[in-house]
């Protein structure tokens, strides 16, 4: 598997370092799924005992809520450095998680492990050599059939695109980062639900969406909340 720019792993295991508070709070719409009902949401919710992956859980604040709610959480990050640091975390806290060295493309599970996978502000990274489609591909692989994929996928007028490079498989080479992190990093982006609809539909069906246009004091955050199903023989 080709490495990413050489700055982005040591950039987030530096960013997360810094969050040194014990407490952490979780991504709302991340509540919102796995909690609430809305008529347009079709969705089996986990039951206790369920294997939940949280695909670059970075400080763990989604860990330690789907903890809370006594799934079996397993995660991925990108260093060592990080998985120690939220291991620690998780540890104060009396949570347990068997929490591993991955990338979206190459997650170190067993074929058909899941129940459910999140995937928070991060599928739609992409590492040198590797598409979009591989990361899908390899989410598929260690999911159960009918297992549920949770994720937020970036739409093409968020702010990290920002004078970003358009490449011909369809990324965006970051240009613009205000945080720093992801200069030089390829993410990809969708315009549309039926767009990513399209896409994803190799490997998943039962389609539910979301969206989010934010504006936190002038960084515009827009994004796509996208709950799907495993297809069959994916």
């Amino acid at each position: 598997m080709a490495n990413p720019p050489p700055n982005i792993d040591n950039s987030y295991e530096q960013f997360y370092a810094k969050r040194a508070g014990l407490k952490v709070y979780p991504t709302e719409f991340v509540v919102r799924t796995f909690l609430a009902n809305y008529p347009g949401l079709s969705f089996r919710k986990p039951k206790a005992g369920d294997r939940v992956l949280d695909i670059a859980f970075g400080d763990g604040r989604n860990t330690v809520f789907l903890c809370d709610q006594g799934y079996a959480v397993s995660g991925i990050e990108i260093t060592e450095g990080i998985v120690r640091q939220t291991g620690a975390r998780l540890a104060k806290l009396g949570h347990q998680a068997d929490l591993r060295v991955g990338r979206n493309s190459h997650i170190p599970f067993d074929d058909g492990h899941f129940d459910h996978v999140l995937a928070c502000h991060c599928c739609y990274y992409c590492d040198e050599g590797e598409s979009f489609a591989d990361n899908m591909k390899e989410y598929a692989r260690v999911m159960k059939p009918g297992a549920w994929l949770v994720a937020s996928v970036a739409s093409c007028e968020s702010y990290i695109f920002k004078d970003a490079i358009a490449l011909e498989d369809g990324s965006l080479r970051i240009q613009a980062d205000p945080y720093g992190n992801r200069d030089g990093y390829r993410l990809q982006a969708f315009s549309t639900k039926d767009q990513i609809e399209a896409f994803l539909s190799p490997w998943f069906e039962q389609f539910s969406f979301g969206f989010a246009d934010n504006d936190y004091y002038g960084v515009s955050e827009r994004l796509f909340w996208v709950v799907c199903q495993k297809r069959e023989g994916s």
